[in-house]
């Protein structure tokens, strides 16, 4: 018989022994949707990576398919042993789920990863250092008061087209603000003698999607992944990657959850977040017809585009395709690290709500895309020395897309249309 560990365990190590055909691949996709964490894997075993909180879900899963496990450990996040978990960041928690003032100022080097109030105070600087064209503006407010900042990059011109670029959607993926905020730096730095590709267009980044799940991650639980959503008297969270408006709720149990304990539960109703409303609101109503979409997630090392909901292709499948394959190249070129391509659905899994689905579905933003960072491997727990080298193909990815954009026609343009339908 099964033995669970307490539920206040807040990791548990299980060993699951595979004996049937097509149960390893069940517990890899699993692994791809962040329901778990491989650790280890041999020809009859696999060593996973619980969430306490989620140990209940994943149990009933495996009875579903008699797949059988033995529970090794209870809250390994703090057993030496545990190899994912030793490779975590240097930087250290603050005590409490609000973000402190800093006794000393840090500054953002990519070299480590950094709490909220550092990712904030590094966009001030940004805006206080090149006034003429950086902007901070807070375009939203969470459940737990925290802003949601975004920073603007912009030479004004009133005929640019729009580029948005997010990161911490899920606020274990570090990595995924690292880059955003890597990108911002080097066009805040060289924006005015930068060719006009570039200058252009309005430059959009939220670095923090999710600053009340981020910080979360940074003082209570490494591995939470939605915002800090209450549901009745519990904060149980909703994944803000399945409460946008378009498909949102349709499809399988596989796309999305009702359940508000579930990893992938997607609110009461579309736009029942405070995050996905700010996105929202700035892409309809700010006036800039964009033409490229940017969402940082982590780990799968890909670059998707839609559809999420279903296999069928978009409308500008070729053209999406052959921009993700541009970034693919050029990433490729920088580093050597080989970035999967293709819609969605077929190189990860099914899912609604979603923001490509909506920024291209919806908003009409033609290049609209989610990328996958770093690393297989490490899961979300990617190694500080890998930071820098992420955050550099990354940028020579997004310079290719950017490139690709301004020279082919889409099926699916919209930029020229001031009034967008919500």
């Amino acid at each position: 018989m099964n033995t669970v560990a307490r539920k206040d365990a807040r990791y548990q190590i299980w060993e699951v022994h595979c004996s049937r055909d097509g149960q390893k691949t069940f517990l890899k996709n699993l692994d791809i949707k962040g329901s778990i964490i491989i650790n280890k894997e041999t020809q009859s075993c696999m060593e996973l990576l619980v969430e306490g909180l989620r140990a209940l879900q994943v149990e009933k899963l495996f009875k579903e398919r008699n797949i059988s496990y033995e529970v090794k450990l209870s809250d390994s996040a703090s057993f030496p042993g545990n190899p994912a978990l030793d490779r975590r960041s240097t930087a250290r928690p603050i005590s409490s789920g609000r973000v402190r003032s800093p006794i000393k100022q840090r500054e953002l080097d990519w070299k480590d990863f950094y709490p909220l109030h550092v990712i904030y105070q590094f966009m001030s600087v940004l805006e206080t250092t090149y006034p003429s064209t950086c902007t901070v503006s807070v375009i939203g407010k969470t459940a737990e008061g925290r802003d949601i900042r975004m920073l603007k990059i912009s030479n004004s011109d009133a005929d640019n087209t729009g580029v948005w670029v997010d990161g911490a959607t899920h606020a274990r993926e570090w990595i995924s603000t690292s880059v955003v905020t890597y990108i911002a730096d080097h066009l805040a730095r060289n924006f005015t003698n930068m060719s006009a590709n570039f200058t252009n267009k309005d430059w959009y980044f939220v670095p923090v999607v999710n600053p009340d799940g981020y910080s979360y991650t940074h003082t209570t639980d490494r591995l939470w992944r939605k915002n800090r959503a209450r549901f009745g008297n519990c904060i149980t969270g909703v994944d803000i990657n399945r409460n946008f408006g378009f498909y949102w709720g349709r499809g399988g149990t596989d796309h999305m959850s009702s359940d508000p304990n579930h990893i992938n539960y997607r609110g009461v109703e579309a736009f029942s977040e405070r995050e996905t409303t700010a996105i929202k609101d700035i892409i309809l109503y700010s006036g800039t017809p964009f033409k490229i979409f940017l969402t940082f997630h982590a780990y799968s090392e890909a670059i998707a585009f839609p559809w999420c909901h279903t296999a069928e292709p978009c409308p500008d499948y070729v053209n999406l395709l052959e921009g993700g394959t541009a970034m693919a190249k050029a990433i490729f070129e920088t580093s050597g690290r080989m970035y999967k391509v293709g819609n969605f659905k077929d190189i990860m899994y099914y899912a609604s709500g979603t923001s490509i689905d909506w920024s291209y579905g919806t908003a009409r933003i033609p290049y609209s895309y989610l990328v996958e960072l770093r690393s297989k491997q490490d899961k979300f727990l990617l190694h500080k020395d890998e930071i820098q080298v992420c955050c550099k193909e990354i940028l020579s990815g997004v310079k290719a897309l950017v490139e690709f954009a301004d020279k082919t026609n889409c099926l699916n343009c919209n930029v020229n249309a001031k009034k967008l339908r919500q």
